[in-house]
């Protein structure tokens, strides 16, 4: 049976009555509650006293934020932060140098509806870095040559202290400027990058010992005798001093060593 209203033919009126006869109920409603999908590219980048995450966007009309989530094992997480619908990146400052984190993503909407956590090995230890370490030859100051990255607040340190990791040097005789070690500190040339950021993970295995010759713009990973793991970047480079950047592991075995964001702004 068909009613015209107004010029407009509809059958809800019946549909609604019929519905009451017969005991029957018609939902009318339009309730959501479908998650919005789980967030992708979940990863971190190393920083110091910092990490920083970042994910994938959603696309759902209806999404309303993201909850960035928090653990210490890798199976059980806290809510650390919500964050709004376009955000893709947070970092965070709540951590210590030497801890090992693991983050995870969730997605939820307008209604309330939110997703499971993102499925990446999302994790990172934060760690220490500078910038401009100046080094002069050790045959011309001696005393400020060396350097060790368990106490870079000291900067540059006499070649010949026993917790020296590094020094630099001139050899003459082929007139290449090098960068030494007497402690058994392992070294390897990474070969240049553009920017610090270029190797945030350092090679677990093929280092040498006593010398490695330094070229500007090139990443060197250091393995130091206590089994910690550095990386320095060389910015300037003369026949008197280098300059580098650095980043040291504090967490033993432990070969992340990306820079954090204030690095590369």
């Amino acid at each position: 049976m068909l009613f015209k209203i107004n010029g407009i033919l509809t059958t809800l009126l019946f549909v609604m009555l019929l519905g009451n006869i017969s005991g029957c109920y018609v939902d009318t409603s339009d309730t959501d509650d479908e998650p919005p999908a789980v967030p992708r590219g979940v990863r971190t980048i190393t920083g110091d006293e910092q990490v920083v995450i970042e994910w994938y966007p959603n696309g759902e009309y209806d999404l309303a934020g993201y909850t960035v989530w928090r653990g210490h094992n890798g199976t059980d997480y806290d809510a650390l932060v919500e964050v709004s619908d376009g955000a893709t990146r947070y970092t965070d400052t709540t951590v210590r140098n030497g801890e090992t984190y693991y983050y995870a993503v969730s997605a939820y909407d307008i209604d309330g509806n939110e997703s499971k956590l993102s499925p990446e090995d999302a994790w990172d230890t934060p760690r220490p870095e500078g910038r401009n370490i100046v080094l002069d030859d050790y045959t011309l100051s001696p005393e400020r040559s060396g350097f060790d990255f368990s106490q870079p607040q000291k900067g540059s340190i006499p070649w010949d202290t026993p917790t020296t990791d590094v020094y630099f040097g001139l050899d003459t005789e082929v007139n290449v400027r090098y960068l030494y070690s007497d402690n058994d500190t392992f070294m390897q040339d990474l070969g240049y990058h553009e920017y610090f950021d270029g190797v945030d993970i350092v090679p677990e295995f093929g280092y040498t010992t006593l010398f490695v010759e330094l070229i500007e713009g090139h990443i060197y990973a250091i393995n130091t005798p206590d089994g910690n793991f550095a990386k320095i970047q060389v910015r300037e480079l003369s026949d008197d001093d280098v300059v580098f950047d650095w980043a040291y592991q504090i967490e033993p075995e432990n070969v992340q060593l990306a820079p954090s964001l204030k690095v590369l702004q």
